[in-house]
C-alpha cells in the first residue's frame, strides 16, 4: 500500500536522527520502499521545511518542491492553514469560511491541531506491504505515528488547493467591496464638508450687505 506516514516527535534531535537513519534503509526488499521524506517544524505558528530528500535525486535541493510533500509545505505555508491555526495572523474577509475550509482539509487540520509551537514532524510518502519495518525503526524515539493512503492525500491536497484559490477570490472580492463602501463614506462625509463650507461663505456674504 502506498501510504503517507507522518511520525510526530517530542525531541527535534531524535527526528533528524531518524531521518538520517531512514535515508540509509530507504529501500528494503518488497517490504518498504521511500519516495520522499521531509522534516516539518512549527515554529512561530508557521509550519516549515526544514530537511529532506527524494530517494530518485538523494538531495536537499529544490527536488521536493515538486513532490506530494512539498505541495503540502505549500499548502500549510498558504492562507487555508492560517485560517485553520497554523499561521501568523489573520486572513481578512475569510473568517465566516473557517467550518467549509476545515470540512475540506482533514490532512491540514490534523498536523496543525497536533503540532505545537516547535514541535518537529517526519513526513514520508512509501510503499509498505506492511507496517513492521518503519515502526521498528521508529520504536526508539519518542514518537507518535499516523498513517494516510497517498492516493488520498494527493486527492485532498488537490481539493484544498481549489477551497484556498476559492478563499482567496472570496477575500479579494471582501476587501474591494470594503473599498467600495469606503470610498462613498468618505465622499458623503467631503459632500458634507463642502456643503458646510458654502453655507458659512452664505452666511459671511449675508452678513456683509
Amino acid at each position: 500500500m502506498e501510504n503517507v506516514i507522518i511520525s510526530y516527535f517530542e525531541v527535534e534531535s531524535e527526528a533528524y536522527q531518524a531521518l538520517s537513519e531512514l535515508k540509509k534503509r530507504s529501500e528494503i526488499a518488497d517490504q518498504f520502499l521511500l519516495s520522499q521524506a521531509a522534516l516539518l517544524k512549527k515554529s512561530n505558528g508557521q509550519i516549515l521545511f526544514q530537511d529532506g530528500f527524494d530517494t530518485g535525486k538523494r538531495t536537499r535541493d529544490d527536488t521536493w518542491k515538486g513532490s506530494l510533500i512539498g505541495a503540502l509545505v505549500g499548502l500549510l505555508g498558504g492562507p487555508l492553514s492560517m485560517l485553520l491555526g497554523a499561521g501568523i495572523g489573520s486572513v481578512v474577509g475569510l473568517a465566516k469560511d473557517a467550518g467549509e475550509a476545515e470540512e475540506e482539509a482533514s490532512l491540514i487540520t490534523a498536523i496543525t491541531s497536533r503540532m505545537k509551537e516547535q514541535d518537529v514532524a517526519l513526513v514520508s510518502v512509501a510503499q509498505e506491504q506492511n507496517e513492521g519495518f518503519y515502526d521498528r525503526l521508529m520504536e526508539k524515539f519518542d514518537v507518535v505515528t499516523v498513517r494516510y493512503y497517498a492516493s488520498d492525500i494527493l486527492d485532498e491536497v488537490d481539493h484544498a488547493r481549489e477551497v484556498e484559490r476559492n478563499l482567496q477570490a472570496r477575500a479579494k472580492e471582501d476587501m474591494r467591496k470594503a473599498r467600495s463602501e469606503h470610498r462613498q463614506a468618505r465622499v458623503k462625509e467631503y459632500r458634507s464638508k463642502f456643503k458646510e463650507e458654502f453655507e458659512e461663505l452664505k452666511k459671511r456674504f449675508s452678513s456683509t450687505d
